[in-house]
């Protein structure tokens, strides 16, 4: 028992061991256990960061409002529109996801979210400033009254010229944006079935957002995936207005699918494409790949609406089922199903990728890819948004009516009203823990590899200094042996 070493020793060298196996084990597995932990951080669960900044976001966020000013409205039909844009007429907006529910059978959450708007004195403009523009109260019934009878349009032409309806309407900036303003019609219209107005909810006013300061309706309800379960991400829409799919499309035009906006797809490539639901668009759209570049010192895929995203079945004939009714026009998308039945058309600003004809139609039309472009500039590996610019063209489709007299000599064209801008660009706070992250990702495997190399050389160490102080104890054991028999040796001869 003597010459055996101490056993702090093996444990040492047997602790050691494990450390290094864990060690290179967690090396080989690192990208795994990093998307574990980051899926977990992601999941849309309470008391996670990712749901606290999701319920109310921190992050300014500005609503920009370009305004087409009609010039020459006076003129039409003989003179083509001329539109001078005005604005931006900006708002900080505040978002609140409100009314959440967990749905724990299947990983969703569902909720509604509170939209509040502040008019921002920086803005390009004031809400007093006049403004002329197409009437669209006018423009609605006009367009609803298509398929109506002799008599019954006969009847509303009568009506438009008895309420002093004009083709154009005046207005300030406030009441077409968000104040509203009275208009004859609308009264008018509360005396009619639902049928004739295709369920459009009665109004005292009409404005493009009036009623949606601080409403839960604009929206809708909303239902996603947590992201708490293996091999989801979350935020990806399952229901909107309790649906399944798309009430205004059929085929694959109905499918409800897609990120709601707030998360997007990590370990994205050149060859990814995003799918975004959008509720004002009430459709899924698909962001192609446009480029990659450096923000910050991050990398970033930028991906946005490219031709084909309005495509009107000339890229792809799937895309047929999107047009609801004839294709007239490329680059356009029809929401007048989900509006009531409004004439109602989005395009990208200034008709950018849209059909040129739409642009010959009016002037004033100056598309530029840097000023309205859509896009999404995204951290590939983390899925994470460093630039969101989301933009998008309001136009009224009208045409001639030769039963109805305000209408009787019209073009057909579509009616450029308004476009928004919606910016959102990271913090330098958010880029700084993004660089961090990226790091960790990136070396966290180096450092594991590191660590296990420097237990398994405590390990070997260890060892073999047990092996090696065995040998030396014999050692010195036989010198001893030696140096006691030539003692005695010496003794024997001095005799």
């Amino acid at each position: 028992m003597r010459g055996r070493p101490p056993r702090w020793r093996w444990v040492v060298a047997g602790g050691a061991a494990l450390l290094a196996v864990a060690g290179f084990a967690a090396a080989v597995a690192w990208k795994h256990l990093f998307d574990s932990m980051l899926a977990s951080q992601l999941a849309l669960v309470p008391n996670t960061r990712s749901f606290n900044s999701w319920v109310e976001p921190d992050v300014p966020l500005y609503f920009e409002v370009f305004l087409y000013n009609w010039t020459n409205a006076d003129m039409f039909p003989s003179e083509k529109p001329n539109l001078e844009q005005l604005g931006p007429y900006r708002f900080l907006e505040k978002r609140k996801h409100v009314n959440v529910s967990w749905h724990q059978n299947n990983a969703t959450l569902g909720y509604r979210i509170q939209h509040s708007w502040h008019f921002d004195d920086a803005s390009n403009g004031t809400l007093e400033d006049s403004v002329t523009t197409l009437n669209a109260v006018a423009a609605s019934a006009v367009y609803r009254s298509r398929f109506w009878g002799f008599l019954q349009q006969k009847g509303l032409s009568m009506g438009l010229a008895v309420f002093g309806q004009q083709i154009s309407v005046s207005k300030t900036a406030g009441e077409l944006l968000f104040d509203g303003y009275e208009d004859s019609l609308l009264d008018f219209a509360k005396t009619l079935p639902p049928s004739a107005t295709d369920g459009a909810p009665q109004v005292d006013r009409f404005g493009w957002f009036f009623e949606r300061n601080n409403s839960l309706n604009s929206d809708g309800y909303m239902e996603v995936t947590t992201g708490e379960r293996g091999g989801t991400l979350p935020g990806q829409i399952v229901k909107w207005n309790h649906n399944y799919r798309l009430p205004y499309y059929s085929g694959s035009c109905a499918e409800l699918s897609g990120t709601a906006g707030e998360f997007m797809p990590r370990n994205l490539t050149e060859e990814s494409e995003i799918l975004l639901f959008s509720p004002d668009l009430c459709r899924t759209v698909v962001m192609d790949y446009m480029e990659s570049s450096v923000y910050e010192g991050l990398q970033y895929h930028k991906y946005g609406i490219s031709p084909r995203s309005f495509d009107n079945s000339s890229f792809s004939s799937a895309n047929t089922c999107f047009c609801n009714g004839a294709c007239e026009w490329s680059g356009i998308m029809n929401v007048s199903a989900c509006r009531y039945g409004s004439p109602a058309f989005i395009s990208l600003p200034h008709f950018l990728y849209g059909d040129p004809r739409l642009r010959d139609l009016v002037t004033g039309m100056e598309p530029d890819p840097d000023k309205h472009s859509f896009y999404f500039a995204v951290e590939p590996r983390l899925g994470i948004p460093l630039d969101v610019a989301a933009r998008f063209q309001l136009n009224m489709y009208i045409e001639s009516n030769p039963y109805i007299a305000l209408y009787e000599h019209v073009p057909k064209m579509l009616f450029p009203i308004l476009w928004v801008q919606q910016r959102v660009l990271v913090d330098d706070t958010v880029v700084t823990e993004l660089l961090v992250v990226r790091r960790i990702l990136e070396w966290g495997g180096t450092v594991c590899s590191g660590i296990a190399l420097t237990f398994a050389i405590i390990a070997t160490v260890a060892t073999c200094y047990n092996k090696k102080s065995k040998y030396k104890k014999k050692c010195e054991l036989l010198k001893t042996r030696e140096k006691l028999k030539d003692d005695a040796e010496l003794k024997l001869n001095s005799m």
